[in-house]
């Protein structure tokens, strides 16, 4: 019986580490491209905005 109980709580730990580490992964490798490509979205969108106004222009 303490063998089972050592079993469960190791394979709840390794499975919380692995759920863990997959949500790491899945920020690292799809949330922050996104964020990154936004981020550079905005930035140009802001230049164009500025330079818009600076001619006089509309930008719409």
């Amino acid at each position: 019986m303490k063998s089972f109980k050592l079993g469960v709580i190791i394979g709840t730990f390794g499975t919380a580490a692995a759920v863990a580490g997959s949500a790491l992964v899945y920020r690292h490798k799809v949330i922050k491209p996104i964020e990154k490509a936004e981020e550079e979205y905005n930035e140009v969108s802001k230049a164009a905005i500025r330079r818009s106004v600076a001619a006089h222009q509309s930008r719409y």
